[in-house]
């Protein structure tokens, strides 16, 4: 009933996320490099990583008939449907389309991982620590 209704109020005002997003602002100030290996880790497996695989996952449906991007099995095959043959269920669409539509589905999975990149390393965090990485080399210059 509505009696065991109960609102986590902590998650839904994000108090555990604004204590990430510190912690995120803390690593840009004081190990600027490390932030940026985080960050290129999230681009390498959000961005290229995932967009070369959702493309050849339409590429390989829409001109072969096949699921996946890395190991591909024949739709057909893998549905269950009996007495009936593959080269018959092979869509041939012609790759110009295929290549427009599948890269319409990439450009807007890269928009998506571009906002989760924003959400987990918000947007002025890397201005902060390019300006660190810049402060420190100039350190080490007049050092030097």
């Amino acid at each position: 009933m509505a009696a065991n209704f109960k609102i986590d109020t902590s998650d839904y005002l994000g108090v555990k996320h604004k204590r990430f997003r510190d912690n995120m602002l803390g690593l840009a100030l004081s190990k600027p490099t490390e932030y940026f290996k985080l960050r290129n880790y999230l681009v390498t497996k959000l961005k290229l990583d995932a967009i070369d695989s959702i493309y050849m996952i339409y590429y390989n449906l829409l001109t072969q008939g096949k699921d996946g991007a890395e190991t591909p099995n024949h739709i057909l095959a893998e549905s269950g449907l009996e007495g009936t043959t593959i080269s018959m269920f092979v869509p041939c669409y012609p790759k110009q389309k295929v290549n427009e539509f599948a890269m319409g589905v990439s450009e807007t999975l890269e928009k998506i991982a571009q906002e989760a990149i924003d959400i987990l390393m918000p947007d002025g965090y890397e201005a902060v620590a390019k300006e660190r990485i810049a402060t420190k080399s100039k350190g080490a210059h007049i050092i030097a």
